[in-house]
């Protein structure tokens, strides 16, 4: 079993289909590391060769199921893992209950970790961009992978009505 660094490329075998994730942190929440997940199909590649400019989004997730269940390998290393950060904040609401919105936001530095930012009671179109702030089982993260996720999908979010020119 890898124990997975920051830098590492790792192609995951899990219930059938293939992810592929560049690590990005060391372990930060309950066990599970930042990382960037590559959208994909669950389709193996051959030879993978990851891209900071390659559609993903990051995502806070353990390896625990796949590493028991499938396959986590490492093939490769990126020299720069803060090159596959896409924003340095995540952000976290209260609401949980599907077809609601967030009245409220909080934001949340990455590194360093977790150290507060400010409260909004909306988000920017940038703000929109942070990370998911929760540790997600890797099932999880591999439906949002096959999906392609971003956290601008994040169901909490209020969008906003385009009024013209200005919104």
């Amino acid at each position: 079993m890898i124990q997975q660094r920051p830098g590492d490329i790792l192609e995951i075998g899990f219930e059938g289909k293939w992810y592929y994730l560049v690590v990005v942190t060391k372990i930060v929440m309950f066990g599970g590391n930042i990382v960037y997940a590559f959208h994909g199909d669950g389709s193996r590649i051959e030879h993978f060769e990851p891209s900071p400019k390659k559609a993903g989004f990051n995502i806070c997730t353990d390896l625990l199921l796949p590493k028991k269940e499938g396959e986590v390998r490492r093939i490769g290393k990126v020299e720069d893992a803060n090159e596959y950060l896409v924003l340095n904040l995540m952000k976290g609401c209260h609401e949980h209950r599907p077809g609601m919105k967030a009245r409220e936001w909080w934001l949340y530095t990455i590194d360093p970790p977790q150290e507060f930012v400010k409260r909004v009671s909306r988000l920017s179109r940038t703000e929109e961009l942070a990370m998911d702030r929760a540790m997600t089982s890797f099932d999880l993260a591999a439906q949002k992978i096959i999906a392609s996720y971003s956290p601008e999908k994040n169901p909490f979010i209020e969008r906003r009505r385009f009024l013209g020119l200005f919104s």
